[in-house]
């Protein structure tokens, strides 16, 4: 019944499965027609986001399936009403695709993978907040259907923050690398909210960097930036590399979340190898501050030890001996 389903549960009395899992991302470009949004919220309406909850992960054009926006940032105040339209379009030329929209929480590990979990099982949780319709649609090739989610938040909560929840696609196909073989595959498409109530501040830092040298010879930078707010953090920002002929290099850091609380592990390949290196510097910038006005903030420079310059003093003392 289109409009029944809520929390995961439908109205009806039948209670929807779900199985914690942790998901690599995957993305595909996946243009729509523009919508309307009658709310203050922070859209990102980059690529469709596919998880492959049973076997191994496959591209997303293997499933042709998009969805839009992927990524839903809303500040609202408690008792506030929202409201999102999601668009899922099937991409494919020649399949008719099935889907059903259900919920989850979901969450990043330290490594930036997404964890999704049954809904109303995190702390974090705002899935009991939020009703949708349809909860089941078929889309013919080159068709696309809007999800329409509305969402109430509490009139008193414990605490300011945010609070998420992840809006599902989910379908059953059979595995095309094994035709005949009579094995199917189950296939998500997410869109995640972050809903970010009352008194909320985004604090991230980075707390520790190193340069290592890969098997393959590629100069990898470490990065572990933690959060001390109870909002999530939006990173992106330059690596400056000053090379010992004098040349600065600069290398991209861009759309690096750091949820409430929590820390990641990011690393990035340089194109400078480290012998070439004479410094290292990060400079960051949190586009998701709701402690500011303008939801900017600029981080402090972070210099990044640079491990052969502890090397070359070492040598330097050997030989005065």
């Amino acid at each position: 019944m289109p409009g029944c389903f809520r929390f995961g549960r439908c109205q009806c009395g039948t209670q929807r499965v779900y199985r914690k899992v942790t998901l690599l991302v995957s993305f595909k470009a996946f243009k729509l027609p523009d919508q309307g949004v009658s709310m203050r919220s922070f859209i990102l309406s980059t690529v469709g986001i596919l998880f492959l909850v049973l076997g191994a992960p496959q591209p997303a054009f293997g499933f042709g399936v998009g969805i839009q926006p992927t990524t839903v940032e809303m500040e609202v105040e408690p008792g506030e009403r929202k409201r999102q339209v999601i668009n899922i379009g099937n991409v494919h030329q020649e399949k008719t695709i099935s889907l059903t929209i259900g919920l989850a929480d979901w969450a990043l590990t330290e490594d930036g993978q997404i964890s999704l979990s049954p809904p109303g099982d995190t702390e974090r949780s705002s899935a009991e907040w939020v009703r949708f319709s349809p909860a089941f649609v078929t889309l013919e090739p080159g068709e696309t259907q809007e999800i329409v989610v509305d969402m109430a938040a509490p009139v008193r909560l414990r605490t300011a923050g945010d609070y998420r929840f992840a809006l599902l696609a989910s379908t059953i196909l059979p595995d095309e690398r094994n035709a005949g073989s009579g094995v199917w595959r189950r296939y998500q498409l997410a869109s995640l909210f972050y809903l970010t109530v009352g008194d909320a501040e985004s604090s991230p830092a980075i707390t520790s960097s190193g340069v290592v040298v890969s098997e393959a010879g590629q100069t990898v930078l470490g990065l572990r930036v933690e959060n001390e707010g109870n909002a999530h953090a939006r990173l992106g920002g330059t690596v400056n590399i000053e090379t010992k002929s004098g040349e600065t290099v600069s290398e991209p850091i861009g759309n690096l979340v750091v949820l409430d609380g929590a820390a990641r592990n990011y690393q990035l390949p340089l194109s400078v190898s480290l012998d070439e290196a004479e410094s290292i510097s990060v400079a960051l910038e949190n586009t998701f501050a709701p402690q500011f006005s303008n939801r900017f903030q600029v981080l402090e420079p972070h210099a990044v030890p640079v491990p052969q310059k502890r090397a070359a003093i070492a040598n330097e003392d050997a030989a005065l001996e």
